[in-house]
C-alpha cells in the first residue's frame, strides 16, 4: 500500500507556491462568452500543464477551444480521463461581497454569514489552511483543475509514480452548455479513451461528507422568439399585437404553475427508480427544512427523486420591452424566453427537441428553426423562432 506521509510533507510545505499560482489562475477572465480571453486562459493552462511534464496542447473545437494533457506510465494498463472546464459564468458586482470578483481575498468563515476579508499577502504561510478562498471559478471548476495538476507535481517531487495512464480534458465552454464539445469528443474518441472518466465539477453536498456521482443529467438550452411588428410602437397610439401576451400562453401550455412539464410524450422512456435506488436515495441525508430555511420557499417532500429522476422544463431567462428606469408605454415588437430542459436516463436531445417543437406547432403557432431563417410578413405575431443554444 501506498505510503501518504511524504505526500502530505510536500503539500505543507508548498502550500503557498500552490496557493499562489491558484491565484494567478483565478485572476485570468475566463468568461464563457469572452472567447479571447477564454483562449488566452486556456494556452496559460496548457504551459502550466507542460510545466509539470504532461504533454499538452490546445485543440480547436469550434467553439472555445479545449485543453488536453496526457501523462503515459511504463507498464499501465489502464487508463484514467479527468475532466474539468476553465471557462467560468460572468462576473458582474452585484452580489459579490468584494471588490472584485476576479480578485482573491480569504476568509475565515462564510461570506454570507459576514467573515471578513483577508488579503493573501497579509496570511501567514501556516494560516493559508484554515481560510476559505473567494473569486469567481475558484470551486467551479479551476479549483479542481488546480488540484489535478498539483497532485501529479507532488507525486512527481515524492517519487510516486501514477499506477494508470493519466489523460486530462479541459472544457472551454461548459458553462454555456458545450455547444461545441459533443461533435469534438466524437472528433477525438480515440484521444480521450479511457477506462473510467472522473467528472471533478458539482456542488459540494450540504453534509459536507465525500460524495461520488455516477451521472449527470443531460440539458438542451434553446432560445423561443416571437416577433409581431416591425417595431415597438406606442400604446396610447396603436392596437397591435403583443408578443409578450402570447408568448406566456405558449409557456403556461408547456409548463404548471409548479414547473412540471405539460408537454405530450416529455416524460417518454423515462425510467422510474427501482427499488435500490430508492432505497439509497432514502438513506442520503438532505436535510429539507434546512434547504427551504435557505432558500425561503417550498421544496417538494420528492426533491431527490425529481431531482435524480425526472426532466426538467426550466425558464431561465425572459425578456421583452422594458422596465425600471427605461420603463416606456410600448407595445414591443418582439418577446424571447430562454429554456433549459435537464434530462434524465432513457432521454435523447433529438427527440426531446421534437417533442417542444412538436408542441408549439400544436398550440397554433408555425416553427422557424434556427437564427438566419428569414421571417415572412405574413408569419408575424404567428411564428416561434426556436433557436438551440
Amino acid at each position: 500500500m501506498t505510503n501518504w506521509d511524504s505526500f502530505d510533507r510536500l503539500l505543507a510545505a508548498r502550500r503557498r507556491p500552490i496557493v499562489d499560482g491558484f491565484i494567478s489562475f483565478l485572476r485570468m477572465e475566463s468568461v464563457s462568452q469572452e472567447r479571447e480571453r477564454v483562449r488566452a486562459c486556456g494556452e496559460w493552462l496548457a504551459r502550466a500543464m507542460q510545466a509539470r511534464g504532461l504533454e499538452a496542447r490546445v485543440i480547436e473545437t469550434g467553439g472555445n477551444p479545449a485543453v488536453f494533457g496526457e501523462r503515459r506510465v511504463p507498464g499501465a494498463r489502464r487508463t484514467l480521463l479527468l475532466y474539468c472546464h476553465y471557462d467560468t459564468k460572468p462576473v458582474p458586482p452585484e452580489g459579490w461581497l468584494q471588490p472584485s470578483p476576479l480578485e482573491p481575498v480569504f476568509r475565515l468563515g462564510l461570506a454570507e454569514e459576514g467573515a471578513p476579508t483577508v488579503s493573501p499577502a497579509a496570511l501567514a504561510d501556516g494560516d493559508l489552511r484554515e481560510h476559505r478562498l473567494y473569486a469567481r471559478g475558484a470551486s467551479d471548476d479551476k479549483g479542481p483543475i488546480w488540484a489535478h495538476l498539483w497532485a501529479l507535481e507532488l507525486m512527481d517531487a515524492a517519487g510516486m509514480a501514477p499506477a494508470v495512464n493519466v489523460k486530462l480534458i479541459f472544457d472551454g465552454e461548459e458553462e454555456i452548455g458545450s455547444p461545441f464539445f459533443g461533435p469534438f469528443t466524437e472528433a477525438h474518441r480515440d484521444l480521450l479513451a479511457a477506462d473510467l472518466v472522473l467528472v471533478t465539477d458539482g456542488p459540494k453536498h450540504a453534509s459536507g461528507r465525500p460524495t461520488v456521482s455516477g451521472g449527470a443529467r443531460g440539458v438542451l438550452g434553446l432560445e423561443l422568439t416571437l416577433e409581431a411588428a416591425r417595431r415597438d410602437v406606442h400604446s396610447g397610439n396603436f392596437v397591435v399585437p403583443n408578443p409578450a401576451w402570447a408568448l406566456n400562453g405558449l409557456l403556461a401550455s408547456m409548463a404548471a404553475p409548479d414547473g412540471t412539464p405539460l408537454i405530450e410524450g416529455f416524460e417518454e422512456n423515462v425510467a422510474r427508480p427501482s427499488a435500490a435506488e430508492r432505497d439509497m436515495m432514502a438513506r442520503i441525508p438532505v436535510d429539507l427544512p434546512a434547504l427551504e430555511k435557505e432558500l425561503g420557499v417550498r421544496v417538494p417532500a420528492d426533491y431527490l427523486e425529481r431531482l435524480m429522476f425526472h426532466p426538467t422544463l426550466n425558464i431561465r431567462g425572459l425578456t421583452s420591452g422594458f422596465t425600471g428606469k427605461q420603463a416606456n408605454t410600448i407595445i414591443p415588437h418582439r418577446a424571447t424566453v430562454a429554456l433549459d430542459v435537464r434530462m434524465v436516463k432513457n432521454q435523447r436531445i433529438e427527440k426531446v427537441y421534437r417533442r417542444i417543437v412538436d408542441h408549439i406547432r400544436a398550440q397554433g403557432f408555425e416553427v422557424i428553426e434556427g437564427a438566419d431563417a428569414p421571417l415572412p410578413d405574413a408569419l408575424r405575431g404567428r411564428a416561434i423562432r426556436v433557436v438551440e443554444k
